[in-house]
């Protein structure tokens, strides 16, 4: 069966599914693209208010499949840089809702997502295939923003996956949902965001850019921003 990227509309929210049956919803290049090209087009219809990421049945994504040619595997690792910071900087919330596996690049797709509703039984990896090169999308950067370096050693160091209730309780995850549940609670938190009125897509890129900048901001930049924002307030 082909690989494909659907989207579908739940009313203000907009569900992109990862599907690659058989495969375990591996990435490649034309979902990528794809990918890129829906977020692309509705980034400035504010009817949408939320994103919801989910991969095709069971799985979440086990990775991505990279062409043979050199050429080519840089390209599609390039077209996943491009998405993980769209999905990262996107003016909307955008929740991961995880079951079964994330590994590798599909890891760095769900940790570039705002929000991570996975099922308990949800595990997430770094595979082994990754060692030398650990191209994948930007999933250690991101896991060492959010892990502590204990955890995060392990989850390089050793293959075994870590399950969903760990990565809970380190703050990674947000909420937990029963087996095969993970899509349906996504939805049902990204209609809640949608419905609040003041979450403007605008106000979100703003809180989305503050959030991002306060990582790596002492308090006294971040004292500035506020004086900026302020300033930039229309009364």
């Amino acid at each position: 069966m082909t690989a494909e990227l659907k989207a579908a509309r739940h009313d203000a929210i907009l569900s992109i599914t990862l599907s690659n049956p058989g495969r375990g919803n591996a990435l490649d290049p034309s979902m990528l693209t794809a990918a890129i090209e829906t977020l692309s087009a509705v980034d400035r219809d504010d009817s949408v208010r939320a994103v919801v990421l989910a991969g095709e049945g069971s799985q979440f994504s086990q990775g991505m499949e990279l062409p043979q040619d050199a050429p080519g595997r840089l390209q599609a690792l390039e077209s996943l840089h491009s998405l993980v910071d769209m999905l990262r900087s996107y003016r909307k919330p955008v929740i991961a809702a995880v079951d079964g596996l994330a590994a590798d690049a599909g890891l760095a797709l769900a940790l570039a997502c705002d929000l991570v509703v996975a099922t308990r039984q949800a595990q997430f990896a770094l595979t082994p295939a990754q060692q030398g090169t650990w191209a994948t999308g930007g999933a250690t950067w991101l896991l060492a923003q959010a892990l502590p370096p204990a955890l995060l050693a392990e989850l390089h160091l050793d293959p075994a996956p870590l399950g969903a209730q760990r990565l809970h309780a380190a703050g990674v995850v947000n909420r937990l949902a029963a087996d095969g549940r993970a899509l349906q609670e996504a939805l049902a938190w990204a209609e809640h965001l949608a419905a609040q009125g003041s979450a403007s897509p605008q106000a979100t890129e703003l809180l989305k850019e503050m959030l991002r900048d306060a990582r790596g901001q002492s308090l006294e930049q971040h004292f500035n921003g506020e004086k900026r924002r302020l300033a930039a307030r229309r009364a």
